[in-house]
């Protein structure tokens, strides 16, 4: 047993007061004999071994009243626990570094009451402890490779080390915390997981979502201790630019660029006159106002053209509330000559919108359709039949579509090559598609171009046809149709369409109604393939019929175009990854921030490719990646649901933490109770104040019996 305040066990000296007060009045005895004495002499010796008896017990427990208050004061602790291993500790804390983590509050954000809650955790750690401490805010990370018994060093690595403002992915961090775990060198294990708990990122798991990462880790042998530490934060308002849709991802020269900008407002009050500026390469172009409803957003639109080629940046800015960080959205547009697009036709006609590209290629040159000189096309559609393809037709092509192609004529390691080498290729499906072809030597069990093997030829009900399922999209080429004003997609009807069957590598972009995918896409090296699983003209849909048809079929092929090289904006919290050629194999590369910042990057070999990776990207912004006199814009946005401050209840958290047998503490004092109880065990001067209460009631029994003689 020990004591948490030793030096008020000196107050168990107070035993000496009862005892000196009895020795004082301990009296002379004075004999008096008188002629009758020895009748009663039996009776007084029986009477006085019983009050001696009394008087002994009363002067006990007075003597052990003070002791036991003393001993409630220094507030003793039950330590035979030590005996298994609860003195030195492998402690993991997992810290979420996400965005929310910085909002503003009277007395530090949660990001600034984290770092100092860590740097006392880690000082109440017995001495030859080791820690370690994972970041979890984008991709999972340690802080250092290995875990340190020199903890002072912790506290200093993470104060020089970026924040970053990716969402907080529970079961990816509880991962990379497990296998920190696996480097411990104590027997004891803690793990401390310290979240504002932003809903965002915890709803679902409050809802019943599981995290197996968790439930393998409280597995293991010997079982870490699990405690969720929730901070808090008192910032209830927050306006931020939840998104700023591209009209278009690549443009001509001089050719109008639509922004459609939406400016969210998460908090209870309503704002006025807020000004959003629209920004072309680092100038402020113009300024317009906007009124926000309580928890309610308002729509912006934006038009601009560029009048030179190549990477311009694009941003939209807001003033008026006290967290700036989400109050501005970047992107790169990448302005062109044009896209040379390869339109293969596997049933041409001689009427018009007969053939199975005719609405493709209507889509693709909607101004040339026009007759409209004032306005250029960005792609360039060169189209062919079928059966007169040649491998030659591919040289200098970017894109290249197949529409009810019976079977590919050419040359398929041509083909295959094209898209290896970052080419982008739509296969869409109809009646003279040859589906056993297809699988067979087009998919090849996965190996081949086909995302997906075809299972069968479905028709719906000429009176049920198939619908597009309501979702949100998240596909780059795709998050133009969010906004109804994009068009509503769930307008297409669908009555024949292939059915996909799954494969690991393929990612389905749209689904129908009943579950099956409409757009199917497969990386391929550094290029792309697309799978459509219904007609491009109106033999099996009406989609080509759709007004939103010219803009998904524009966006779906400038994605592939230009995704080899860079998209519109990415997430922050990801690293930049970029495929390049073998021959960039040692280049080095450098990447600017926005503030300045700059990493030296160097491609390292990667099947049989160049790969150009940095540390992941912390803050959003503008960033530079240069090689020589070739510079590439990158923009980085935060995810807009990390604008949404608010966090979970405490007793949701609770809740979740009871669900795995885990401690919740909203506090450092919470924990440091905690952390006493688990090392040291149990706290004991409950009961030796129960104890103390009966001593008192039994005092005054013993009064009240020898007052009555």
């Amino acid at each position: 047993m020990t004591f948490l305040n030793t030096i008020l066990l000196w107050g168990a000296a107070a035993f000496l007061i009862p005892l000196l007060i009895h020795l004082l009045n301990k009296r002379k005895v004075v004999t008096v004999r008188w002629g009758a004495m020895h009748l009663l002499q039996e009776v007084i010796r029986q009477r006085k071994r019983k009050w001696k008896i009394e008087q002994w017990l009363l002067l006990a427990v007075r003597i052990a009243i003070p002791i036991l208050l003393a001993l409630c004061l220094a507030q003793p602790v039950l330590t035979a626990l030590r005996a298994f291993g609860l003195g030195k500790t492998s402690l993991v804390m997992l810290l979420d570094d996400s965005f929310s983590m910085r909002a503003p509050a009277a007395g530090g954000s949660p990001a600034e009451k984290a770092r100092q809650d860590v740097a006392r955790m880690l000082e109440a750690q017995p001495k030859g402890s080791d820690a370690q401490i994972v970041l979890a805010g984008g991709v999972p990370r340690r802080l250092l490779d290995e875990p340190t018994s020199s903890l002072d060093l912790l506290p200093k690595q993470l104060s020089d080390t970026a924040m970053q403002s990716g969402p907080v992915r529970a079961n990816d961090a509880l991962q990379t915390a497990a296998a920190a775990f696996a480097k411990a060198n104590h027997a004891a294990r803690e793990l401390a997981i310290l979240s504002d708990f932003q809903a965002s990122d915890w709803q679902s798991t409050a809802e019943g979502a599981a995290l197996p990462a968790l439930e393998a880790l409280l597995k293991q042998q010997p079982s870490p201790q699990v405690t969720f530490y929730r901070l808090t934060s008192d910032l209830t308002e927050n306006l931020s630019i939840a998104s700023a849709d591209l009209s278009a991802l690549v443009v001509a020269e001089k050719q109008p660029l639509g922004l459609r900008v939406r400016v969210q407002n998460h908090g209870k009050r309503p704002w006025q006159d807020v000004a959003v500026h629209l920004e072309a390469d680092g100038a402020r172009l113009r300024t317009t106002r906007v009124s926000l409803p309580a928890e309610g957003f308002s729509v912006v639109t934006f038009t601009h053209a560029f009048d030179s080629v190549g990477d311009h940046s694009l941003a939209v800015r807001m003033e008026g509330d006290s967290f700036p960080d989400d109050n501005a959205f970047y992107s790169v547009v990448q302005v062109r000559n044009q896209l040379n697009v390869l339109l293969v036709d596997g049933d041409p006609s001689d009427q018009p919108l007969g053939g199975a590209a005719d609405f493709l290629e209507l889509a693709l040159t909607p101004y040339l359709a026009a007759a409209n000189p004032s306005l250029k096309d960005l792609i360039r559609v060169t189209k062919v039949d079928a059966r007169r393809l040649r491998d030659d037709d591919l040289r200098g092509k970017e894109v290249v579509i197949l529409a009810d192609v019976e079977r590919h004529r050419g040359n398929m390691a041509t083909l295959e090559k094209f898209v290896k080498e970052g080419g982008g290729l739509i296969i869409f499906a109809g009646p003279h598609a040859d589906i056993a072809w297809y699988n067979r030597d087009f998919y090849r069990k996965g190996e081949g171009l086909l995302p997906a093997s075809i299972k069968s030829l479905q028709r719906a009900p000429a009176t049920s046809p198939a619908r597009l399922l309501q979702q949100r999209l998240t596909h780059p080429a795709l998050l133009y149709f969010n906004d109804a004003r994009g068009g509503r997609l769930q307008d297409a009807e669908f009555q024949s369409w292939w059915a996909f069957e799954g494969h690991e590598q393929a990612r389905p972009l749209l689904q129908l109604d009943g579950g099956s995918p409409l757009l199917v896409e497969k990386s391929v090296e550094r290029g792309r393939v697309i799978a459509a699983a219904t007609t491009a003209d109106a033999e099996w849909t009406n989609l080509p019929l759709q007004p939103f048809f010219v803009p998904l079929i524009q966006r779906l092929v400038t994605y592939l175009a230009t995704q080899s090289t860079l998209s519109a904006w990415e997430q922050v919290g990801a690293p930049l990854r970029l495929v390049l050629g073998s021959e960039r194999i040692g280049s080095e590369y450098t990447l600017r921030g926005p503030t300045g910042q700059v990493e030296t990057l160097k491609a390292r070999a990667e099947g049989g490719k160049a790969l150009l990776e940095s540390r992941p990207i912390a803050a959003p912004g503008i960033y530079k990646l240069s090689q020589g006199s070739e510079t590439r814009l990158l923009a980085y946005n935060l995810d807009p649901a990390e604008s949404a401050l608010t966090p979970l209840p405490a007793e949701k958290v609770k809740a979740i933490a009871d669900r795995y047998q885990a401690a919740f503490v909203d506090g450092f004092d919470a924990w440091q109770k905690l952390d006493r109880t688990r090392r040291h065990g149990s706290e004991l001067w409950q009961p030796f104040l129960l104890a103390l209460l009966a001593l008192l009631f039994l005092e005054v029994l013993l009064q009240q019996r020898i007052a009555r003689g």
